[in-house]
């Protein structure tokens, strides 16, 4: 009886070190998958900020080009929140910022090219954080 209690302590240590063999493979496999799936946010993500930054306000109607591109910028800063990446989330945040900014007074063709320049550089921070 006394052999037998040997035998049994070792099949139950390669039993345990199986188990735990077994959770580390899952862990790995639980871990690939979040990976995967934080990319496919991020792309999702870069996908609708590239989208929201896009907007071109319509000079005809400032004021509504003012409220319209103001309203871009509320849904950037949203999505911003919801960005995990610290770069991806201050590249969407200063789009946010810029278009936040534009008043009537920047729709003048002057200083439309100015802010348009302004917006093109915080749009290329953007996809180079998405790419």
């Amino acid at each position: 009886m006394r052999a037998g209690r040997p035998v049994a302590t070792i099949l139950l240590a390669l039993g345990l070190v199986g188990a735990v063999s077994g959770c580390e493979a899952v862990q790995q496999a639980q871990d690939t998958a979040n990976s995967v799936g934080q990319a496919a946010d991020k792309a999702q993500l870069c996908l609708d900020a590239l989208k929201l930054a896009g907007f071109t306000p319509n000079a005809a109607d400032p004021q509504k080009a003012v409220q319209e591109t103001q309203a871009k910028a509320e849904e950037l800063e949203k999505l911003a929140a919801k960005a995990g990446d610290a770069t991806l989330k201050d590249a969407i945040t200063g789009v946010s910022d810029t278009m936040s900014q534009l008043t009537v007074n920047d729709l003048d063709p002057a200083k439309l090219a100015e802010w348009t320049s302004k917006k093109l550089e915080t749009v290329n921070k953007l996809s180079q954080a998405c790419g």
